[in-house]
């Protein structure tokens, strides 16, 4: 019997191939692709589902001398070594150094032989401190805006011939932009160092420099070591090493440490270690203050309203605020005022808000310039190097002539790159700012001011997004602070080019609660400043659902509205003001009345 042999049709054969190409692109993309997206599927498949172990004992110890090993589980010395799931690390001793292994994120670096770790901020950065210098690592993620930066890195990692500049970019611009600008290092006195480059493989591995703070006085180190180290993804190591200048040791240690570092695929869950709690000394207080404190304490008691308007300090204490009192049918507690660092203390302003009932939030900028140039001189590495003392005292002397209770914001959203006291301005160092903070408050007591209410107070995104610029890295301590201030804003659509988007209430402040929550609960909160833009949907449904839910957050104790504007030249791009439109202005008086 003759057998027949069936021809599949060309358009069969042409989609089956497809299809088989479609499988093998996928194999491809799921092996070879590091988009972020994508990784943690990857590595959860690799830890969880495989159950690989990272543990690689011989790798881990490969040229320590008879060293011996220590393992952390959530931040504690355990004896039972790794635990999956959980966050891992390992140190390694041996005399010449100490090997730290980060499971978490995902490296193995060597530091001196009398490393002591700090893991408490976990998720976000790993501590380190020796006789003379101090060091934080974290791993980073290149947060690509543009389609064309995600496609060009998507396909270097389909074809490794392409070389991919993206995460290079992203990191000279949000990292060091500031640092390794001859401007402003001239108008700071700051010294950098050319960048050094390490290569393995065809690919760079890793980028190195130096920073020397000028005239350091005060300053508890004057130079810094500053290494990225680069991984096949999007992330990638960020070290930042402080020490003194003639500590050539340290610096020469870090950079072998560095150019040998061991990078891979990081696994647990980051486990958090704080006890954040209102610390200050409330004997040091006024009586006056210390029962404003206590009623801000009172988390039942209703929840107070404040207002900025741009001239609050002329025209808007004795006209602009009244009227919009008057349309409201509700008197503000609390208004919201800015200094800064070369303007007098606004003693006038401060005793007819006194005398009016009126509780004065006082926002003390260190800036000279508004915080428009970046670039230009600040003053706060000055007074980090104990240059400005003179003139702190006597704003403090102003403040405690005033005699009575007022709120001082001292430096909000240092988390940000709009700030010229914020951390990434200043040697991209956070704990310059808790040490700026700390100075201020005990040149304060020494002076006697014993009527202001220290807010601590990020903004509620980081910018840039980097676990190191985290908010918590910036916290001076729980001596030093009274409340925490939250500041969110809806700030609309009209940047496209920034991606920004509308945002609810809800959305902004669920997000804030879950962020701060576990670490500052114990405070008073206050919303130091919000608002919503009219671009891009409709604001005074906003203000409705604002008012509905601001009581879902207990924790909240005053809330202060910005009537006012950011604007793109003369264009208002975030219109905030209260009173914008006969429907806002009725939303908010709706949500007040609902309230009383």
């Amino acid at each position: 019997m003759k057998k027949y042999r069936f021809k599949k049709p060309l358009w069969l054969r042409i989609l089956l191939s497809l299809v088989l190409l479609g499988i093998v692109a996928c194999l491809w993309e799921f092996v070879s692709s590091q988009n972020p997206y994508l990784l943690p599927v990857k590595r959860a498949f690799k830890y969880d589902v495989m159950r690989v172990s990272p543990v690689d004992v011989r790798t881990e110890t490969a040229g320590l001398v008879s060293g011996s090993g220590t393992f952390y589980v959530d931040g504690t010395e355990v004896d039972t070594g790794y635990a999956h799931g959980k966050d891992n690390k390992a140190v390694w001793h041996d005399d010449a150094k100490a090997r730290l292994v980060n499971y978490l994120d995902g490296y193995q670096l060597d530091f001196p032989a009398d490393a002591q770790f700090d893991f408490s901020l976990s998720p976000l950065f790993t501590r380190a401190s020796g006789d003379g210098w101090d060091a934080v690592v974290s791993r980073e993620t290149a947060k690509y805006e543009s389609l064309k930066e995600v496609i060009s890195f998507e396909l270097s990692t389909f074809f490794p011939f392409l070389h991919d500049e993206g995460v290079g970019n992203y990191v000279n611009h949000y990292e060091w932009r500031f640092l390794t600008d001859a401007g402003w290092q001239q108008a700071n006195r700051v010294s950098v160092t050319e960048q050094s480059e390490y290569w393995q493989g065809g690919r760079l591995a890793a980028q190195v420099f130096s920073a020397t703070l000028q005239d350091p006085g005060d300053a508890a180190y004057d130079t810094y070591l500053y290494a990225t180290v680069y991984t096949k993804s999007r992330e990638y190591l960020r070290v930042v090493v402080r020490c003194d200048s003639a500590d050539t040791a340290t610096t020469e240690h870090f950079r072998g440490a560095i150019e040998h570092v061991r990078t891979f695929a990081p696994t647990g869950v980051g486990h958090f270690e704080t006890d954040y709690y209102p610390g200050c000394d409330e004997a040091a207080l006024s009586d006056e203050a210390r029962a404003l404190y206590d009623s801000l304490r009172d988390f039942s008691a209703p929840l107070r309203w404040g207002v900025f308007t741009r001239d609050v300090f002329t025209t808007g204490i004795d006209e602009t605020i009244p009227a919009l009192e008057t349309a409201l049918d509700h008197r503000f507690d609390v208004v919201l005022g800015y200094i800064h660092f070369n303007m007098p203390f606004p003693s006038e302003f401060m005793e007819k808000n006194y005398a009016q009932g009126r509780l004065v939030e006082l926002t003390w900028q260190l800036t000279e310039n508004n915080n428009e140039d970046m670039f230009a001189h600040t003053p706060f590495l000055d007074i980090y190097r104990g240059e400005r003392d003179d003139e702190i005292r006597a704003v403090a002397r102003d403040m405690k002539a005033f005699g009575h209770p007022f709120l001082l914001r001292l430096n909000n959203e240092m988390n940000s790159d709009w700030t010229s006291y914020s951390g990434v301005v200043n040697l991209a160092d956070p704990q310059m700012f808790a040490a700026v903070w700390q100075r201020i408050y005990r040149i304060f007591a020494e002076e006697g001011v014993d009527n202001c209410l220290w807010i601590y107070n990020p903004n509620d995104r980081n910018a840039p997004p980097t676990k190191w610029n985290d908010s918590l890295a910036y916290y001076p301590g729980n001596e030093y602070v009274h409340l925490l201030g939250v500041t969110g804003y809806n700030n609309g659509t009209y940047y496209t080019q920034w991606n920004e988007q509308w945002r609810d209430f809800t959305t902004i402040y669920d997000e804030i609660e879950a962020l701060y929550q576990p670490h500052f609960a114990r405070f008073p909160w206050i919303i130091t400043e919000f608002a919503s833009s009219s671009y891009g949907g409709d604001k005074a449904k906003w203000i409705d659902e604002m008012f509905a839910h601001i009581g879902d957050y207990p924790n909240l104790r005053i809330a202060v509205w910005f009537s006012y504007a950011d604007f793109d030249g003369e264009t208002p791009a975030r219109p905030y003001w209260l009173d914008e439109t006969p429907e806002t202005l009725a939303a908010f008086r709706r949500g007040l009345n609902a309230e009383n």
